[in-house]
């Protein structure tokens, strides 16, 4: 909560008085149409991480503006914010980012985006973004190279610094824990501290079945009390505690233009390609499944 109140200070004071009125009369209207406020958007399936042994797609797909502005359109209310981020990916290899962002800003009383920072280039900084999310896997070179197989922790360091330096919207640092930096706690608030950053948070790493690179079982950081992953009896991973959808109240449309019900649903789950009217009402059904935890990827979302 103290997290969300001072991200919602800060964007007041930069997007003036009048803000507030934008964001609750949002609120207040996703509400009485029953939609989740928020929409996850992947812009890119292409990562700037390149890190060791990660595949990519063969054809790595890239959102196009005038798909996100369809679905923005046919919305029966904008939504509150619009959040960029990759599933594995990153939104700084998007080709298109400039005019997605733009269409973002026209229809959301927020626009964030997470990332890793690398490739970050002059003309990404000026990204009409309220808050940007800098989420690495590692703190210290030894960690970050055991991690990704390469070693971009100082270029990292070098646009973090840039981008708290600049007028380009709130900076947060995300450490992302997993086993090989368990330890880097020291490292993450002393690069915080170099680069004048105030906003720091940790969260444990997601283990993801489908054994994509970083969320394989032997990178999670099991043996940490509070890592929400344990290997049960016959060496299956399990949560240790349910919690409520992290999800609930938003949607993911990713990189092809498909509407799912978060980040991580898998196929299984219900998906929606068609950017109409009808399909945001079905996609407000998918709450009482989040609020269940019912669709197959909850079994491992903590």
């Amino acid at each position: 909560m103290k997290r969300t109140l001072i991200t919602a200070l800060e964007i007041w004071m930069a997007k003036g008085v009048l803000w507030p009125v934008q964001l609750a009369a949002g609120l207040i209207g996703n509400r009485l149409n029953k939609l989740p406020r928020g929409l996850v958007v992947e812009p890119s399936q292409r990562c700037t991480g390149f890190c060791t042994g990660c595949p990519e797609p063969e054809s790595p797909a890239e959102l196009q503006p005038e798909v996100l502005k369809k679905w923005l359109l046919s919305r029966p209310v904008k939504p509150v914010n619009i959040h960029f981020a990759g599933k594995h990916s990153d939104p700084l290899a998007s080709s298109r980012l400039h005019e997605i962002a733009d269409i973002a800003l026209r229809h959301a009383a927020m626009v964030s985006l997470s990332t890793i920072g690398l490739g970050m280039t002059e003309e990404l900084e000026k990204l009409p973004v309220d808050r940007w999310i800098f989420s690495i896997p590692a703190a210290s070179e030894e960690s970050w190279y055991a991690l990704r197989g390469t070693r971009r922790l100082g270029e990292f360091k070098e646009i973090l610094k840039r981008m708290a330096e600049a007028d380009s919207g709130m900076v947060e640092l995300v450490l992302t824990v997993w086993k090989q930096s368990a330890g880097d706690l020291p490292a993450f608030r002393a690069l915080a501290e170099e680069a004048s950053v105030e906003n720091l948070n940790m969260v444990f790493g997601r283990y993801d079945p489908d054994g994509n690179l970083l969320g394989r079982v032997e990178n999670l950081a099991l043996e940490e009390e509070n890592c929400p992953y344990r290997l049960d009896e016959n060496g299956v991973i399990t949560l240790k505690w349910s919690t409520p959808c992290p999800f609930l109240s938003t949607l993911f449309l990713d990189a092809e233009g498909v509407l799912h019900p978060c980040p991580f649903a898998g196929t299984a789950d219900p998906a929606l390609s068609v950017p109409c009217e009808a399909s945001w009402k079905m996609a407000a059904g998918w709450r009482n499944f989040k609020v269940l935890r019912s669709f197959s990827s909850c079994r491992y979302c903590p």
